[in-house]
């Protein structure tokens, strides 16, 4: 009986702890109404709710695993595999907000290949964090390379960033490219010029 007793509080004191999501949406509501916004407005009731699964979406890469994400296969090609106009959006860590754009990646594989769908997946799942792209493009290099072990690996992104579209300079237009190169695509230009030939040139 008593221990009956102690698990009830147990519970009961779970239940009245408020979650990270509650949590979140409660924190969101107060930066609403410190920006002075009537969260009775018909526009704003959902609003604190909508944005904190939005940011939930946006950093959900935390969470994730390369290595359950990139399954390998078997296999004897030994030639360049290019996937392109991969979409992704991420979130600049200088300003919360969004960046967004294209990349294309190709690899030499080392006796084993990966899914069509599984680099998208790697891509979104790593740019799902607050992460400047620079630093993206290298880290999705390195994970890729550390995961699969192909003889080398190029990735080329382009950005469109609202932290400059909306504030400072605010140019609409501009967007920024990065790349980063592993392995053989360092020792071959030929490689990195067949690549460019692929998914055109910046």
């Amino acid at each position: 009986m008593e221990s009956g007793v102690r698990k009830n509080r147990d519970v009961s004191l779970y239940l009245g702890e408020e979650s990270k999501s509650t949590r979140l949406e409660r924190i969101v509501g107060e930066l609403m109404s410190e920006l002075g916004l009537d969260l009775n407005d018909q526009h704003f009731k959902g609003t604190p709710a909508r944005v904190a699964r939005l940011f939930r979406g946006l950093t959900h890469g935390y969470q994730a695993d390369p290595a359950e994400i990139l399954k390998t296969f078997e296999s004897l090609h030994t030639e360049l595999i290019v996937v392109s106009d991969i979409n992704f959006y991420s979130l600049c860590p200088h300003h919360l907000l969004i960046y967004r754009g294209k990349m294309h990646f190709g690899y030499v594989p080392n006796g084993r290949i990966v899914g069509l769908s599984k680099i998208p997946r790697l891509i979104q799942a790593m740019a799902s964090r607050a992460i400047v792209q620079e630093n993206l493009v290298s880290e999705i290099a390195d994970t890729f390379v550390n995961t699969v072990h192909p003889l080398g690996c190029v990735i080329r992104a382009t950005g469109r960033h609202d932290c400059v579209a909306v504030r400072g300079v605010k140019c609409h237009e501009a967007q920024m490219s990065t790349v980063a190169v592993r392995g053989v695509f360092r020792e071959k230009a030929s490689l990195v010029e067949e690549f460019n030939q692929l998914v055109g040139r910046p």
